[in-house]
């Protein structure tokens, strides 16, 4: 009965490869089974699927003073934006939104490159930006993923 239960356990639970908290930071990323692990690289994390499709987080330690005042937030994120379209050059149809995850302005970029789905979330926090770009994967895989990339709690405003 006991190996009943856990094999019902373990077909009605998510599958997961890894729960990654971010060094340095209060972002946490959840990645299901069928990403796996790139090792010996210089991002925070990356992964790759068996179908070619690819996942990275990095971290640029820069100042984002603008991200977090209110009058300068749009034309922040608008430059940040340009600065991605601009590392994109055969991108297509970039879409960009701006939002917050738990106080931290969120820039959520979306698109395709030769005809595979683009997305990217850059966490624009006071002292350090880190960005999710997920290429390849079926777009509500890669949304799904991206939009659960953030400070697992509230940051303080001030």
């Amino acid at each position: 009965m006991k190996r009943l239960a856990l094999a019902l356990l373990l077909v009605a639970s998510p599958a997961i490869a890894d729960e990654v908290d971010i060094p340095r930071s209060t972002a946490h990323l959840t990645v299901p089974d069928d990403w796996k692990a790139v090792r010996g690289t210089p991002l925070v994390a990356a992964y790759k699927r068996d179908d070619g499709a690819l996942l990275a987080v990095t971290r640029a330690d820069v100042p984002n003073a603008d991200a977090w005042k209110k009058d300068a937030k749009k034309a922040y994120a608008d430059s940040v934006f340009a600065g991605i379209k601009a590392s994109l050059p055969t991108a297509k149809k970039l879409t960009k939104k701006l939002g917050e995850i738990n106080n931290v302005p969120a820039l959520d970029v979306e698109g395709t490159r030769e005809g595979k789905p683009i997305v990217i979330r850059v966490l624009m926090y006071r002292t350090y930006a880190l960005s999710i770009a997920i290429e390849g994967a079926p777009l509500e895989v890669a949304r799904g993923i991206a939009t659960k990339f953030g400070p697992l709690k509230p940051v303080p405003k001030d």
